[in-house]
């Protein structure tokens, strides 16, 4: 329930993802020595329509301008992290199809990481120093053996489960189920995890209470204070708090540091995180359906606010 099982390249009803321009491909990094030395790999393999980014807002230029097939960018971007990046385009941000090929370079490649790069949705991950054979293996993964595209209320990105059956014919699994390296309860149900998110929900209830028209500081510390429940979310491997969070991120970026929250989205926010604080993972589709529940609120707002 609330998700669809897309192919890359395929629309979405309704038109609402782009057609991807199959042609280009964007490097990201600071450095440009690395840039060029992608960049070589690329051409080596016949690619050559390809653009250089040096930070975060170069590259969400140059991705809205051409509508690449493929994104390789650096964990690290000035401005704008590739994890960042990549929640931003899952979200579809600024209409950048949600599709989109993203391939991250890091080198500290953590478990914390790791994690958080699949939480976010990235297609595959590049461990530096690489050789070209390397990042040939992840082109071609993500041009020829593209896995299924998840878009749920609580995850938009390519199917975490890297081993996909052939033959397997029955529902597809959920991204809130146990996956196969996580087996029983969820860490979030931890009662130290609940707490910390108990506190993080009373913060944003306290900043909210208190917000006015044109109050940008407190306005920055919701949005700020959002991203440290998102952060917490992807700790403790809450897929659906972190969607949450980052509903309401989506919302207060949408209406710009002048512009003037409605009440009603923040309570229903604040509310909807401080529900799924108290559900158990057995009532996944509750939580769910919370989640799917805030996309909708949002989407209706920023809609009425465009007409307006």
């Amino acid at each position: 329930m609330g998700y669809h099982r897309l192919s890359r390249g395929q629309s979405g009803k309704g038109g609402e993802y782009n057609v991807i321009n199959t042609q280009h491909i964007i490097v990201a990094d600071a450095v440009s020595h690395t840039r060029n030395l992608v960049a070589d790999v690329l051409r080596s393999l016949g690619y050559y329509s390809i653009f250089h980014a040096r930070d975060g807002n170069e590259l969400l230029d140059l991705t809205i301008e051409y509508e690449p097939r493929i994104i390789i960018t650096t964990s690290r971007l000035p401005g704008l992290s590739g994890l960042e990046f990549t929640r931003l385009v899952r979200d579809g941000h600024k209409n950048i199809s949600r599709l989109l090929s993203i391939i991250v370079m890091t080198d500290t490649p953590t478990k914390a990481f790791l994690d958080a790069a699949q939480a976010s949705g990235v297609d595959e991950m590049l461990v530096r120093p690489f050789t070209a054979q390397a990042l040939q293996v992840r082109i071609k993964a993500v041009l020829d053996r593209p896995r299924p595209f998840i878009d749920s209320a609580v995850y938009v990105g390519p199917c975490r489960r890297r081993r996909m059956i052939a033959d397997y014919v029955g529902p597809m699994r959920r991204f809130v189920d146990p996956t196969d390296d996580m087996p029983g309860a969820s860490p979030w149900e931890a009662e130290p995890n609940r707490q910390a998110v108990r506190k993080c929900v009373t913060k944003l209830s306290e900043l909210s209470s208190g917000l006015t028209a044109g109050d940008r500081r407190k306005l920055r510390e919701i949005y700020s204070a959002s991203k440290e429940t998102e952060n917490l979310a992807d700790e403790t491997k809450d897929a659906v708090l972190g969607a949450a969070a980052r509903s309401l991120g989506r919302y207060i970026m949408a209406i710009g540091a002048n512009g003037v929250p409605d009440p009603e989205v923040m309570t229903t926010h604040i509310d909807a995180m401080h529900t799924l604080g108290m559900l158990s993972s057995t009532q996944h589709q509750e939580r769910e359906m919370l989640v799917l529940g805030l996309v909708r609120v949002v989407d209706k707002k920023l809609g009425r606010t465009k007409a307006a």
